[in-house]
């Protein structure tokens, strides 16, 4: 080892060797693309979308804990992950590696509860601020073989999700995976999936059975050599470790002897590179694949908000434009409000002076006579705007409707989507109406302004007239126009009020619409340019 060591280039004090390490082009592209990663978000329950979000998590480890910093320094350690699945004696493996117990081998389960790596003492500088000293605890052993880092990664398949995840983030930092199974545990499907995935990525594998009873040695031997071949793991090394009975603290050196010296092998400075470079080979490769596959969900996610946004819009639609018939055909005004003119308007009735044509209110009558006529028009206002609140009511609550149809029939967004609430209740369409017509009519007696029709009503009472005659009320409208010499008072007031009702009813959208808005979605343009970029510097 003290070969071993003397040979490794020695690191300038100013460290700037790592600094001139991490000066080249792949740094760059590789920080860009974390950086365009990290933006990437797949909210909308698509189809696959949980797994781009698995994917997007895989690639921000392998890329943070692994390309980063290995671009960053290259001389760190290659990392050598013992991994499998929970009470297959990963810990008692790495402990007898090193004749000593340096990390703890327990029976209740979860038995691996913290990661621990493994290094020399002469390696333990270039894991001072790597990512993997944040996620296990760092000792130093003189037997580990210089230029590894050897780690006892938490169990596969704990029954805490915590450990799953860490032991699947430890994974994506491995420059050679030590897959640990027993004869009990050897047909487990998750590490096998997982070791041969990362077989597919460049990843040097082997195989530890440990624990095999020497009775049943050549026949669990035999099928589990045929299963890696099956698997296309036919090339990675297989080691035995016999069941010595029960136990406590490492195992003897010579059952683990066999493993040892390949790691050693492994350790040599040359190997150790090429172990590196080809991990980072195959990494680069499928990290192209899996930008792709990111980009592709990207451009998905936005196409499928798009589309909510244009279902919700077309949702509001027929209300509106229902409305707005309604409204411009008077639909208001027929009915109670129609009864009520022809009641005040005909003979005897307070406002029957203003159908005579060229009749004036006789002479001492103005002032009682006149606060009639205002307090008649006053009360045809009100029949008129209240069933005026009625027919804007309606669609307020069609675009209610539409937009929850929307909703109900787009689920894949509501997990995405602020909680309940940001589409307006139905009953909430009875206030929203009173506010729409309230303010219009506000707007309509501003619009008359000072103008009376000389002394058969004042303003406030033309105001009112009018307000009954875009409602609908046909004799209104038609005493207004006379009263006003033409004017088109009704019908501005009639358009008013269909703007105002329709902007109210598109308005129901708009919540849904900015919720969608909000959502953290972009295209998945600069992820492609990244993976063209990764293919230029392989």
């Amino acid at each position: 080892m003290t070969t071993l060591n003397h040979d490794r280039p020695e690191a300038p004090a100013d460290g700037s060797a790592a600094r001139e390490e991490g000066r080249g082009p792949r740094l760059s592209v590789v920080t860009d693309l974390r950086a365009d990663v990290e933006r990437a978000a797949y909210p909308l329950d698509l189809p696959g979308a949980e797994d781009l979000r698995a994917l997007r998590e895989q690639v921000l480890v392998q890329t943070g804990a692994r390309l980063l910093p290995r671009l960053r320094r290259a001389s760190a350690p290659a990392v050598v992950v013992l991994g499998g699945s929970s009470g297959v004696g990963k810990s008692t493996v790495l402990n007898s590696l090193l004749g000593e117990e340096v990390t703890e081998a327990g029976v209740l389960r979860p038995t691996t509860r913290r990661a621990v790596v493994a290094v020399h003492p002469d390696d333990a500088p270039d894991l001072d601020g790597h990512p993997l000293a944040e996620m296990a605890t760092v000792v130093t052993h003189p037997e580990v073989p210089v230029g590894l880092a050897l780690l006892d990664a938490p169990d596969l398949n704990s029954v805490h999700a915590d450990n799953r995840a860490l032991a699947n983030r430890l994974l994506e930092t491995a420059d050679l995976w030590v897959f640990v199974t027993t004869a009990a545990r050897y047909g487990d499907a998750l590490p096998w999936r997982q070791l041969t995935e990362a077989q597919g990525r460049g990843i040097t594998t082997a195989v530890v059975l440990n624990r095999l009873p020497l009775r049943v040695r050549a026949a669990v031997r035999a099928d589990l050599l045929a299963r890696m071949d099956g698997l296309g793991l036919g090339s990675a090394p297989l080691f035995v470790v016999p069941d010595t009975g029960p136990h406590e603290g490492p195992l003897d050196a010579a059952v683990v002897a066999e493993l040892k010296e390949w790691l050693a092998l492994v350790a040599d400075r040359h190997r150790a590179a090429g172990v590196v470079r080809r991990t980072t080979r195959g990494a680069w490769a499928a990290l192209r694949e899996q930008l792709l596959a990111l980009a592709a969900g990207a451009d998905a996610q936005v196409e499928a908000a798009d589309e909510l946004r244009r279902l919700a819009a077309e949702a509001v639609d027929e209300p509106a434009q229902a409305l707005t018939d309604a409204l411009r055909n008077g639909q208001a005004g027929l009915g109670a409000p129609t009864t009520r003119w022809l009641s005040l308007a005909s003979t005897g009735g307070p406002l029957a002076l203003l159908l005579e044509e060229g009749a004036r209110p006789r002479a001492g009558r103005q002032g009682r006579a006149l606060a009639a006529r205002d307090a008649a028009a006053a009360d045809l206002a009100a029949e008129a705007t209240a069933a005026l609140q009625l027919v804007v009511a309606d669609g307020l609550r069609g675009a209610t409707d539409g937009v929850r149809r929307v909703r109900a029939q787009a689920a894949l967004a509501e997990k995405a989507l602020t909680a309940s609430g940001t589409t307006p209740d139905r009953a909430s369409a009875v206030d929203g109406a009173r506010a729409v017509v309230t303010a219009w009519a506000r707007a309509v007696r501003d619009a008359v302004g000072d103008r009376g029709a000389d002394e058969a009503l004042s303003p406030d009472g033309l105001g009112a007239l009018v307000q009954a005659g875009a409602a609908g009320v046909a004799g209104a409208a038609a005493a207004v126009r006379r009263l006003t010499g033409g004017e088109q008072l009704v019908d501005t007031a009639r358009d008013d009020l269909a703007r105002r009702a329709v902007s109210a009813v598109r308005a129901a959208v708009e919540p849904y619409l900015a919720e969608l808005d909000a959502l953290p979605l972009q295209p998945g343009t600069a992820l492609r340019l990244r993976a063209s970029e990764l293919k230029e510097h392989a």
